[in-house]
């Protein structure tokens, strides 16, 4: 049975920080850095802080009890990690990125108040995407299925690019 060139997991997580401080140093060999965020996101990549990085993210969880009266419940860091059986250019990336990212609600297509998000490539065959699952409007994220929908963006970008696993 052939291994899919695109293999991808979803979890959810409490600390957005953590989450980035574990992701950033996960390979020694490579040096870590963002892809892509959301629109308008965080400064240029030598200004950036993962601490602050991490309460940019945050920020529509933090204004979400003002705004709504309710306290916001754990596990709100979103990550989809998506793992590639060879080695695919920025510009790839990039594009599986806006894939997933609107197959599975984070940004969905022309959505204005969609969740905060970075796309952060720490290795040469894997892309970390990290998100908040509250969006900028206070509202959750309709996530239902979110992983099942990042592997069918995943297999959907293989077959369009012709992308073959190695064996």
């Amino acid at each position: 049975m052939p291994t899919s060139p695109l293999y991808c997991t979803v979890r959810r997580t409490e600390n957005t920080s953590d989450l980035l401080s574990e992701l950033y140093d996960d390979d020694p060999g490579f040096e870590s850095y963002l892809l892509a965020s959301w629109s308008p996101g965080p400064p240029a990549e030598e200004d950036i802080v993962l601490p602050d990085l991490a309460a940019l993210l945050d920020e529509p969880v933090a204004l979400r009890k003002p705004r709504t009266g309710h306290t916001p419940s754990r596990r709100l860091t979103w990550h989809c990690s998506i793992r590639s059986s060879g080695v695919l250019s920025d510009d790839r990336w990039f594009e599986l990125t806006w894939k997933v990212l609107d197959a599975t609600g984070i940004e969905p297509d022309g959505d204005p108040d969609a969740c905060r998000w970075v796309a952060l490539r720490n290795a040469d065959d894997r892309l970390d995407l990290v998100a908040t699952v509250i969006r900028r409007d206070g509202r959750w994220a309709r996530l239902h299925n979110d992983q099942r929908f990042a592997r069918w963006a995943c297999e959907d970008f293989a077959c369009e690019h012709g992308l073959t696993s190695r064996r």
